[in-house]
Parts: C-alpha cells; sequence; structure tokens
C-alpha cells in the first residue's frame, strides 16, 4: 500500500485550488504521476476515477526550510526522490489518496539494434552532454535515455514505454529528424482510420533505422502500475 508515514517529508505550506481556466494546470493524473515516478508520457499506468484526468488544480507548495538546505547538498536524482515523497504527503493529506502498485502486461516498444547495426558514433568527451529537441527532431550529445525520454513524449509511440535493449551505454551524437505521422483523421473522414503516407519525409519508426540503426519493436511487458484504492477531490 502506497501511504506517506509520519517520517516521509512533507511541504511547510501548500495552497490546492481548482482551475479557473486561466493561466497553467494539469489534471491531477499528471502530479499523481510525477508524485510516483511514472513519466507524465505514458498512459495507462494510473488506474482510477475518470475524474482525475480531467479535473485541473493549481497546486502551489513551499518545504520548511530544513529541508530546502538539506535539498542543496543532495545529487539530482536525490533532490527528484525528496520532491516525489512531499508531493506523495500532499495527496495523503489533502485527497486521502490511497494507492498500491500492481506489475501488469502492457504494450511496450523495445529499442533494439537494426539489422544493419547501430549508425551512432559515440563522443570521446562524455561531458559533451548537450541536446535540443523539437516536435520532430532530436540532435546533439546525448545517451539512449535521453533518446527514450524524447520518443515517449512522440505522438508516435502513443503513451508507450519504451525499453531500452540496444545495449549502448555511452554518450553519442545524435541527428535524428522526421515526419510525425498524421494520426488523427480528416473531416468528413472515419474516425479511427489509418495514419496517412501521404507525407513528406520519415516516419519516426523509418527515421530511426534508417538514421541511428536502431528499431522500434511493439511487444507487451511488464509494466509498474499506480492502482488507486481511494481518493477524493
Amino acid at each position: 500500500m502506497v501511504a506517506p508515514s509520519e517520517q516521509m517529508p512533507a511541504y511547510e505550506v501548500a495552497t490546492i485550488k481548482p482551475w479557473d481556466g486561466k493561466g497553467f494546470a494539469t489534471p491531477l493524473r499528471f502530479y499523481i504521476q510525477g508524485a510516483f515516478g511514472i513519466s507524465p508520457n505514458i498512459i495507462g499506468r494510473v488506474i482510477g476515477p475518470d475524474w482525475i484526468n480531467s479535473t485541473r488544480y493549481v497546486i502551489q507548495a513551499k518545504p520548511p526550510d530544513s529541508i530546502r538546505d538539506a535539498m542543496q547538498t543532495m545529487t539530482n536524482a536525490e533532490r527528484s526522490i525528496e520532491n516525489e515523497l512531499m508531493q506523495q504527503s500532499l495527496l495523503a493529506d489533502r485527497f486521502q489518496l490511497k494507492a498500491h502498485f500492481e506489475t501488469r502486461e502492457m504494450p511496450v516498444y523495445q529499442l533494439v539494434l537494426a539489422k544493419s547495426g547501430s549508425k551512432l558514433k559515440e563522443e570521446p568527451d562524455p561531458t559533451k552532454h548537450r541536446f535540443g529537441m523539437s516536435p520532430s527532431l532530436f540532435r546533439g550529445s546525448a545517451t539512449i535515455h535521453d533518446l527514450i525520454d524524447v520518443l515517449e513524449c512522440a505522438a508516435d509511440i502513443g503513451g508507450r514505454e519504451v525499453i531500452d535493449q540496444t545495449g549502448l551505454a555511452g554518450v553519442y551524437d545524435f541527428s535524428l529528424k522526421w515526419t510525425p505521422l498524421q494520426t488523427v483523421a480528416a473531416p468528413g473522414g472515419e474516425s479511427g482510420s489509418p495514419p496517412s503516407l501521404d507525407v513528406e519525409g520519415a516516419s519516426l519508426f523509418t527515421a530511426i533505422e534508417e538514421q541511428l540503426g536502431l528499431k522500434l519493436v511493439s511487444a507487451k511487458g511488464p509494466g509498474q502500475v499506480l492502482v488507486i484504492d481511494h481518493i477524493e477531490r
């Protein structure tokens, strides 16, 4: 059962307001996924009432000075965990969240080496770890993990988790450009029709294989799912 104990860090003060349509706010599901380390780009990993997918809140919180000072000496990973724990405490206190993790078989993509082999060149200086991205471009010196983060954000992936099976552990020079698929049916067309192939340039799946020497393979795999047992508005 996922339920913060008294020993877990908590915010000193927090305000939660329903979204009034102005400014920035995200559905509560995104906040829940962030609090439990689930990428917001992966869908189907939080099982709960439908209202968490549409109801938005403006959440502002301030940690106590003791935690804020301690976080100054933490690594990025440690700081991220501390933030997640405080978010979990807030959810338990203000939304009465009770939940548990289950392992379920989910649709995923496996990132593997193409038959032709990797076309990536390893960066001799790992400190040159800088890259840029756009909705259809990924370029720079990066790791496979960075690439996967970008792929999971792409609409073409459909919210699936991407699992690294390349065995590539270094920093590499990436240059990946693709044309996003037209996944929405044209006006007057049949809903759910297959993506249009009448687009200029390579699809994400083709570009990965031709430009990087990697391949995305559709598969089933075990995934951690957060099942909400109780939550209140």
